[in-house]
């Protein structure tokens, strides 16, 4: 059986790549990837992900660690929709 995750947008699931690939270094969470390595690890190209990336700065999700290129960060919004998607998933498993 599938997982809700499959029926989720291109945008929740870079979102979601992203937050599993976090490292938590002192006080700081971000994730270390290029474009590129975050392009291989979700499948898609280096130029759908780029788009993908942009808008989910422009919507407030992602923003860029500490203006560096390669690292990103996940937004409080960003958080929260992990979360939400997370919770509704365990919801419908429930009702299985």
């Amino acid at each position: 059986m599938k997982n809700i995750e499959y029926f989720l947008n291109d945008k929740y699931r870079l979102l979601k790549f992203l937050k599993t690939n976090e490292v938590h270094i002192k006080d700081a969470v971000y994730v270390p990837l290029s474009q590129q390595e975050i392009a291989d690890g979700i499948s898609y190209s280096k130029l759908k992900t780029n788009k993908l990336i942009n808008e989910l700065k422009n919507a407030g999700y992602i923003i860029s660690f500490m203006d560096k290129q390669g690292k990103y960060q996940l937004t409080n919004s960003g958080n929260d929709i992990i979360d939400s998607i997370n919770g509704l998933e365990d919801v419908l498993w429930g009702l299985i």
